[in-house]
C-alpha cells in the first residue's frame, strides 16, 4: 500500500496538469476571439473607408454635373437673347375643287369615281416680328403661291409670306380618312410639313414649327345609291385637324457648319 503522503501528492499533481490544461485552453480560445473581433473591426474599418471613398466620388461628380448643366443653360439663355422671332400660325383651311365635278354638293360614287383627286388646302402665314433683321427661312412640304416648294429665301424685317400645305388624295383615300375618323382610329392619309427659322451665323438657334393637316372632307350622302358628298362647305371646322398655331421646337447649335449641336443640360437632381 501506499503510504498516505504519497496518495496525497499524486492527487496533487493531477489537480496541476488538469488546471494547467483548463488554462491552456483557456487561453487558446481568449485569442481566437480576439483574433475574430480584430478582423470584424478591420473589415468595418476597411467597408467605411470604401463608403466614404464612394461618397466624395459621388459628390464630386455631382458637382460636375451640377456646373455643365449651368454652364449649358448660361450659353442657350444667351442664344435666346439673339434668336429670331417670326409669327408662324395658320390663316384657313379650304376645300380647292378640281373641276366642276368636285364642286361643294356634288355627289359622287365608288368604285366609279374612287380615283378622282380632291384637294384640302391649309394657308400657313409667317411674319418676320423684327424690324431691323433679316431671317433665313425654309420650308419643307410646303408651296407658295406661285407652287414653288420647298423654298429657301431671306425673310426682309417685317415682312409677311404666305404658304400652302395641301393634302391632295383619291375619293376612295378621303373615304377611308372618314371612316377611320368615325370609328375614332387614327387617319391613314394625312400630310406634313414643316417651316424652319434661322439666322446667317454658325453659332445660334432654328427654330422649327412642324404641321400635320388631316381632313376628311367628304361623308356618305344618306342615299340608297350609296353616294358620297362633301363636308367641306359645313360651317365650322369639323371636317379636319391641324393645330392653328403650332408648337415651335427650337434646337441650339454650336456650330452649324460642322453639324455639332449644343448638348442637352442634365439639370442636377439631389438624391
Amino acid at each position: 500500500m501506499m503510504p498516505a503522503d504519497g496518495v496525497r501528492w499524486a492527487w496533487l499533481a493531477g489537480d496541476a496538469l488538469r488546471a494547467a490544461r483548463h488554462a491552456q485552453a483557456g487561453s487558446t480560445q481568449i485569442w481566437t476571439v480576439a483574433a475574430v473581433v480584430v478582423a470584424i473591426v478591420g473589415s468595418a474599418i476597411v467597408a467605411w473607408q470604401a463608403m466614404e471613398t464612394h461618397r466624395t466620388t459621388t459628390l464630386s461628380q455631382r458637382t460636375l454635373e451640377a456646373s455643365n448643366a449651368l454652364a449649358i443653360d448660361s450659353a442657350r439663355s444667351r442664344l435666346d437673347q439673339d434668336a429670331p422671332r417670326i409669327d408662324v400660325y395658320v390663316e384657313q383651311v379650304s376645300f380647292l375643287p378640281a373641276d366642276s365635278g368636285s364642286l361643294p354638293g356634288a355627289l359622287w360614287s365608288l368604285p366609279a369615281d374612287a380615283a378622282r383627286l380632291l384637294r384640302v388646302q391649309a394657308q400657313v402665314r409667317v411674319v418676320n416680328l423684327m424690324n431691323d433683321r433679316t431671317i433665313h427661312l425654309k420650308v419643307k412640304g410646303l408651296h407658295d403661291a406661285a407652287m414653288r416648294a420647298d423654298a429657301e429665301i431671306l425673310l426682309v424685317p417685317a415682312a409677311k409670306l404666305s404658304y400652302f400645305l395641301t393634302a391632295t388624295f383619291t375619293l376612295s383615300q378621303w373615304a377611308e380618312n372618314w371612316e377611320s375618323y368615325r370609328a375614332g382610329n387614327p387617319l391613314p392619309n394625312v400630310v406634313e410639313g414643316s417651316v424652319i427659322a434661322g439666322d446667317d451665323r454658325d453659332e445660334g438657334v432654328v427654330d422649327t414649327w412642324p404641321l400635320r393637316l388631316a381632313a376628311w372632307p367628304v361623308q356618305p350622302a344618306g342615299d340608297p345609291d350609296g353616294a358620297w358628298r362633301s363636308t367641306a362647305g359645313m360651317a365650322g371646322s369639323d371636317w379636319f385637324q391641324i393645330a392653328i398655331r403650332p408648337l415651335r421646337e427650337r434646337s441650339y447649335w454650336i456650330s452649324q457648319r460642322r453639324n455639332i449641336p449644343m448638348p442637352e443640360p442634365s439639370h442636377y437632381q439631389p438624391r
